[in-house]
């Protein structure tokens, strides 16, 4: 028998960070994966923001920088007859979002009021972004990776989980665990053994159609080859999304919302979306369902699901892989702690508490763009080409149109960053902030439940860098560090990692409004005051989940 603090089932994006984030805490785990080679399909095609922020905090940032669109290249987005023009506009600079990284980046180094990310997004395919994860996984000394496995069961009783795993050849094996964590995607295994139905209608915009080809000529096209991040096709008889996940190769994925009719093919439904005779290969095409569905519980006893296996999003607004991605950080710290004894009873069921709601919270935005995007790709006026002034009337009116509903899919940086854990358990002071940010506009406040905002110190350094990823950070803005003495020894007696960070800039005091800030390793504030407590050891067990 395979013994090991935590199995992850499903070797994605979600489930190789968290072997990653686990062994960078200290602890062991075994994944295994069905498949045997990483995806070949682009799928996904921006990792956030906030995702980036959480990568950084575990090294991969960089890495996955360096394996998707180049810092310099374009993130611009387009409305136009064809992915090769005409363009009836290009959006390029109303929003961080739209520039370069590096342009991004620049941004918020510059950003004093704490509303831009650490990190801006990133442009890369899953299947490049898979490769860089699992390299990751495998450097690990504290992660077992097995691809060609996979789960045929599993028990638990208190004080473990027995799965059993199938590998090459039908060779079957036990694996004892503590805890057992399900990131197997939309037809998981995990969720339908703990027999967890989704919420919300399924099919609910019936069949789309996707095709992945590729094509240097069309690369070629664009001002130094940089392809247009989304292109989105408007003309008569003609609708649909061209993507190009990385602007330095030559893939493209091409939606439309229905597949080829009777006396088409893929290769002329593609050749009309390019809008030119230049050659493409077709890689793969399909049918697919888009859902936007949300498992009803997130986890029973020592076993729980993170990713699509959670919930299934239409990618409109590219919050599937991304959500997945705050799971496992959410998912990480818990583990660590509770493998590493200061966890409490209560701080695994917290996890549920705290991003089943943000999943429903991503899921109900994702289907409002969605809203947006059909109502737009079917409202086509006939004279939108015409060369006289009816059709360039048509076109601004089109253009201005669609930009004012379809720009929520990009320009929601409060979905991404504004999200907080006002019913959990282990927030003291939870719900004192107000109402939620609107999804489009991320307001920063330091209230407890919410993503600590980036600040940047005097020296350069981000805050967010200085923060203990493997234990609680108490933050000292402008106090006295001497009165931390009880707080600290508190800590100590229950076992729980604790570092004091003294932070004298007035400017981070005003952007803060606290003078005490008590951090989790996933970067949220877990408790904030004025006044450190007298008895600070019931703040501390209710942070690490024992109360």
């Amino acid at each position: 028998m395979i013994t090991t603090p935590v199995l992850i089932v499903g070797g994605g994006p979600v489930g190789l960070a968290l072997s990653v984030m686990l062994s960078k805490l200290g602890v062991r785990s075994m994944l295994v994966n069905e498949r045997l080679q990483t995806t070949t399909h682009p799928k996904l095609d921006v990792v956030n923001g906030r995702s980036m922020e959480v990568l950084r905090q575990f090294g991969l940032a960089d890495a996955v920088r360096a394996a998707g669109n180049p810092r310099q290249a374009n993130q611009h987005v387009a409305v136009a007859a064809s992915a090769s023009g005409p363009f009836y506009t290009v959006l390029s600079d109303r929003h961080p979002i739209y520039r370069s990284a590096d342009d991004a980046n620049a941004l918020a180094r510059d950003c004093q009021d704490g509303s831009l990310p650490l990190e801006t997004m990133q442009r890369i395919a899953q299947m490049q972004l898979e490769p860089v994860l699992l390299e990751a996984a495998r450097a690990e000394p504290e992660a077992r990776v097995e691809f060609g496995w996979s789960l045929f069961g599993f028990e638990q009783d208190e004080a473990g989980v027995t799965a059993m795993i199938q590998g090459p050849e039908g060779r079957s094996r036990q694996v004892r665990c503590l805890y057992l964590i399900g990131c197997d995607g939309p037809s998981s295994r995990v969720r339908q053994f703990l027999n967890f139905d989704y919420e919300d209608t399924r099919d609910l915009v019936g069949e789309l159609f996707i095709a992945h080809f590729r094509s240097e000529a069309l690369a070629a096209t664009f001002l130094k080859h940089e392809p247009y991040w989304h292109t989105w096709l408007l003309r008569p008889q003609f609708s649909g999304l061209v993507v190009s996940p990385d602007a330095s190769r030559s893939d493209f994925v091409l939606h439309r919302p229905f597949a080829p009719r009777d006396g088409e093919t893929v290769q002329n439904v593609i050749a009309a979306a390019i809008g030119r005779d230049i050659p493409f290969e077709l890689v793969q095409s399909g049918a697919w369902r888009p859902q936007f569905l949300v498992a009803n519980s997130y986890g029973r006893g020592r076993v729980f699901i993170a990713g699509d296996a959670a919930h299934q999003y239409m990618p409109t607004g590219g919050l599937g892989m991304n959500t997945g991605l705050l799971e496992a950080h959410n998912l990480a710290w818990k583990l660590a702690a509770c493998v590493s004894g200061w966890g409490g009873p209560r701080l695994m069921s917290s996890y549920e508490a705290e991003r089943l709601p943000a999943a429903r919270r991503n899921r109900d935005h994702v289907k409002e763009n969605a809203a947006s995007v059909f109502e737009s790709l079917f409202d086509i006026p006939d004279q939108l080409l015409d060369p006289g002034p009816a059709g360039g009337q048509a076109r601004t009116v089109v253009a201005g149109t669609f930009v004012a509903k379809v720009t929520r899919l990009y320009e929601s940086m409060g979905i991404e960053l504004g999200y907080r854990y006002e019913d959990s358990p282990l927030i003291v002071g939870a719900g004192a902030g107000g109402a939620p940010c609107d999804p489009a506009s991320y307001q920063p406040v330091a209230v407890p439940g919410a993503r600590l905002p980036n600040g940047w110190r005097s020296d350069g350094q981000s805050l967010l860098d200085q923060l203990d990823r493997r234990g609680l950070t108490l933050v000292c803005l402008g106090a006295r560090a001497d009165q931390t003495t009880a707080f600290i020894d508190a800590a100590k007696d229950k076992g729980v990692p604790m570092t004091l960070l003294e932070v004298p800039e007035a400017h981070l005091a005003s952007l803060y409004g606290w003078r005490w800030l008590l951090l989790r390793p996933d970067q949220h504030i877990a408790w904030a005051g004025d006044e450190l407590p007298s008895e600070p050891a019931p703040l501390i067990d209710r942070v690490r989940g024992a109360t």
